[in-house]
This record gives structure tokens, sequence and C-alpha cells, in this order.
């Protein structure tokens, strides 16, 4: 008997859909522990801090033992840096799904608390995605890091930087957005030539 309860994506958003908004597609992203590509800064950085953390504390024994305790909070995060949040970044993982509809892309996620972001597709600047060679990818949209710098929004507390990670068919997905997104476009320019 199989004990894994698998939960439909869709189940798990469909309470946000809204008026006359239709759920085109849901997912989650792979679960474990994945890489991005800016890890290996990370984990340069990481192991340089730790490696330091140890040192100075592995010193400090000899002057005194209360010195040298300064330094396990200096280690612990060099042990997050490296381990621990590969283990959270998993963890937050296995709780989010992302779904589309007509109008929005929605982002449920969340380790202690149900958090939802959505981003209307009226208002995507840009859509890309990469994909590897299995066919899953990460899709960005929304604002650049450049975009940002340079925008009204860099006061506010909220990061626009927004992408869907780890999804598998992310070629389709994309062309999902990009068709919903091409059919908001074209029904704003007949209403605006009705005018």
């Amino acid at each position: 008997m199989n004990n894994y309860n698998y939960i439909d994506p869709r189940a798990e958003i469909i309470d946000q859909i809204q008026g006359d908004e239709r759920l085109l597609w849901a997912d989650k992203p792979a679960t474990g522990i994945k890489f991005r590509s800016t890890d290996i800064f990370i984990f340069i950085f990481s192991v340089l801090w730790l490696s330091f953390s140890l040192f100075w504390t592995y010193m400090a024994i000899d002057a005194s033992i209360f010195f040298a305790m300064f330094g396990i909070p200096f280690i612990l995060v060099g042990i997050h840096l490296l381990f621990g949040r590969f283990i959270f970044d998993a963890l937050s993982r296995k709780n989010t799904v992302y779904g589309l509809t007509n109008k929005r892309i929605i982002q449920k996620s969340g380790l202690f608390k149900v958090h939802y972001k959505s981003v209307f597709l009226d208002s995507l600047p840009s859509l890309s995605y990469t994909e590897k060679p299995n066919g899953s990818g990460d899709i960005n949209f929304g604002h650049t890091l450049g975009s940002f710098k340079n925008s009204k929004d860099r006061n506010r507390g909220d990061f626009p930087l927004v992408r869907i990670e780890f999804i598998p068919n992310v070629r389709s997905v994309h062309n999902k957005i990009a068709d919903a997104k091409s059919k908001i476009r074209s029904n704003e320019e007949k209403l605006e030539t009705k005018w």
C-alpha cells in the first residue's frame, strides 16, 4: 500500500482564484537539495567565513574560554551558509506551489506560515527561461536587478524580482505564460480601438 499522500497542486491554489479567472496551470517545484549558479560564490565566501571563524575561535581558546565563545555565533553562521541554507531552501520548496491563471501568476509558499504572492500578467515587462537537458528549469519574469536599481520601486520594502524555479517542462509553462500574456494584450488593444 502506498503511504505517499499526493496533493494535486491545483487543489492547493484553487482557493486563490477570483471572479472570472481560470486556472491554466499549477505545479510544484522539484524537491530536495538543489543548486543555483550563484551558489558557487556563496560557497567560496562561506568556506572562507567558516575557516576564519574556526581558526579565530581555536586561537582564542589560549586567551580565555569566554573569548573563544565569542566565535561560536560566527561558526554557526558559517555552518548555515555552507549547509543549512540548502536544507532550509529544500524545506521551503516542499511547500511551494505555482499557479497560472488567465490574469496572473500565483505563488504559494512558506515554511511556518502560508504566504501568497501574485503578479498580474499585464504588468510583466519581460519573460525569459532557462532549460536543462531534462526539460526542467526556471522562468524569470518581472523586473531585473538593473531595472530595480533604476526604478522608483527601490524604496519600497517589496523586492520585485520574481521567478518560478525548478519546474518540469519549463518551455511548455513559459509558452503558456506568454500565450496568456499576449491574450491580455490583444484584449486591451481591442478595448482601446473601441474608444
